[in-house]
């Protein structure tokens, strides 16, 4: 592209710096500089990789615009790899956002979602959307508002909403009042006058569950695939948590059970993201009012 502005008939006279032919370009000098940087040294997203965005962003705009492949598919990587369009990238994605002692700091890894939402509506990029608007919507107004200005339409979405009713109506319907599994441990053991072990399990479950939805302290309110995930993880973990309890309460079969149960939950939810957010066609949707979790 840069070559051919060069091949074509030059005027006699014309603007020249160190004797070199100049041609004027209508692009942000900004976008331009990061995009040379990337063109002569590569393109590098090194740690902390969200004050690496602005700069993936531009070498984006410049390179789809001059139609330089290779760095356009670089970039089209980066952002797929940190927005993925599958559940188990998503948790990829979130497990390196986590330190082993559970400190979750996922804007030390990727950007604030509201920029990655517009950067997607400028190109097109409907792939990485689901993911993005998904995290955006497990923040608050104040987490949602830090340092992003202009993004009021972005706010209208009930995405939020939706994906707390579809937590809520799962827990209602797989633990409140679930019973025994067909082959449990205790079926014919427990006497009538005692509750049962397992359905004990899934109340004290549920309880425990409600008692920390969404993860708000720390910072993973209205996260129906993280909250099913730590329920999860409180059945097969072997160290003490204040899920012990239940673990030992809840026979084999129940438990695998519900685990199938669970896995089922998260996977349903992942395919429910366009939908919540508004990103398939009006004739493909699927109606939210009953939030299908079965």
């Amino acid at each position: 592209m840069f070559a051919g502005m060069l091949d074509v008939p030059q005027p006699t006279v014309q603007d020249v710096l160190d004797e070199c032919p100049v041609v004027e370009m209508h692009d942000s000098p900004d976008d331009l500089y990061h995009f040379l940087i990337a063109l002569y040294d590569g393109l590098q997203v090194p740690f902390p990789r969200p004050v690496m965005f602005a700069h993936l962003a531009a070498v984006l705009r410049i390179s789809t615009k001059y139609i330089v492949s290779h760095l356009r598919h670089q970039c089209l990587a980066r952002l797929k790899s940190d927005w993925p369009s599958t559940l188990e990238g998503w948790d990829a994605r979130e497990n390196q956002a986590s330190s082993p002692r559970g400190c979750y700091s996922p804007r030390q890894y990727t950007a604030h979602p509201i920029l990655v939402i517009e950067l997607a509506i400028e190109f097109g990029l409907n792939e990485i959307l689901p993911s993005a608007f998904y995290d955006l919507s497990r923040y608050g107004p104040s987490k949602i508002m830090y340092g992003t200005p202009g993004i009021g339409s972005v706010l209208s979405s009930p995405g939020r909403e939706l994906a707390q009713n579809y937590l809520i109506n799962f827990l209602s319907l797989h633990l409140e009042t679930r019973q025994p599994s067909s082959g449990c441990w205790y079926r014919n053991s427990s006497p009538p006058s005692k509750a049962h072990p397992c359905a004990q399990a899934f109340q004290q479950m549920y309880i425990d569950i409600f008692r920390c939805i969404g993860g708000v302290s720390i910072g993973r309110d209205a996260d129906p695939l993280f909250t099913l995930s730590q329920g999860m993880d409180r059945l097969t973990r072997p160290d003490k948590s204040e899920g012990e309890r239940a673990r030992a309460l809840i026979c084999g079969s129940c438990k695998v059970e519900l685990l199938s149960d669970c896995t089922k939950g998260r996977e349903a939810a992942w395919a429910l993201i366009p939908e919540w957010f508004g990103l398939v066609e009006e004739s493909k949707e699927v109606s939210n009012d009953e939030n299908r979790v079965d």
